[in-house]
């Protein structure tokens, strides 16, 4: 069996925990082809990250319906899954454009994608996308203030929510925690309806998302995926989930394969 990096081998062992809810500690240690210490290092980063809990020989998942996991964590996963998005939103970055961006690592990916670009204006309250458009010069940055939430890595709060009730932009990107029947979710009440607003801030609103969150389920509603001007998947989404969102009036554009 080919040894699996990093990031692979704790993306498979985080997604068997967040699937199960509560492992033993034992029966990781069979999933993955690496030694016990290895395996023991993974878990401890993931703890720190705050993915999952140990205690007594288990596993326990952190990021739940109630819950979401650290930006630092999701920025490391299902990369070829967001680049495969990337091209799909090559007509919107031109310049003069403006675009609201949300606090996920899925718009980040595809965001850095395009910083030569010049010429455009974006707004978000992400801290990891204020540091990366702060570093293209060509680019005009608006924060949206607030508390810092270093989990999320990003501001919220009445700052933020005021500015964007007063500001109009080109374009809103957001991704997703979760979809379920259609409906964009995510675990934090107070998050979700800052994603709704930011949405409501743009003249076009585009969602970014990746397989994975077809699989999921959160508490707090954002949107429907019929309300968005494009919903973007990745070429691994399945035919079934595609046909799902365009019989409920959905515009779904697919990604290209990566290779």
């Amino acid at each position: 069996m080919a040894q699996l990096s990093k990031n692979d081998r704790q993306q498979m062992l985080a997604e068997h925990v967040l699937n199960l809810g509560t492992v033993r500690v034992e029966d990781l240690l069979k999933l993955v082809d690496a030694s016990p210490m290895t395996i023991y290092r993974d878990l401890s980063e993931l703890e720190n990250d705050r993915v999952i809990v140990r205690s007594r020989g288990e596993v326990t998942a952190v990021a739940t319906s109630l819950s979401e996991t650290s930006m630092k964590y999701r920025l490391t996963q299902e990369e070829d899954a967001k680049n495969s998005l990337v091209s799909v939103f090559a007509p919107l970055f031109t310049r003069g454009s403006s675009i609201i961006c949300d606090d996920s690592s899925t718009v980040f990916s595809i965001l850095k994608e395009y910083t030569s670009v010049g010429g455009l204006t974006i707004i978000t309250n992400n801290w990891s996308i204020i540091q990366l458009a702060g570093s293209v010069p060509d680019w005009e940055l608006i924060t949206l203030g607030g508390f810092y939430d270093r989990h999320l890595d990003a501001n919220y709060g009445p700052a933020g929510v005021k500015m964007l009730r007063e500001i109009r932009a080109d374009h809103a990107i957001i991704s997703a925690a979760a979809i379920s029947d259609g409906v964009v979710y995510h675990p934090y009440a107070a998050v979700a309806d800052y994603k709704a607003l930011m949405l409501q801030a743009a003249s076009h609103s585009h969602l970014a998302v990746t397989h994975s969150k077809f699989e999921r389920k959160a508490l707090y509603r954002v949107a429907d995926t019929a309300d968005f001007d494009s919903v973007v998947v990745d070429a691994g989404t399945s035919n079934e989930i595609v046909e799902t969102l365009r019989n409920r009036s959905a515009n779904v554009k697919i990604g290209t394969p990566v290779s």
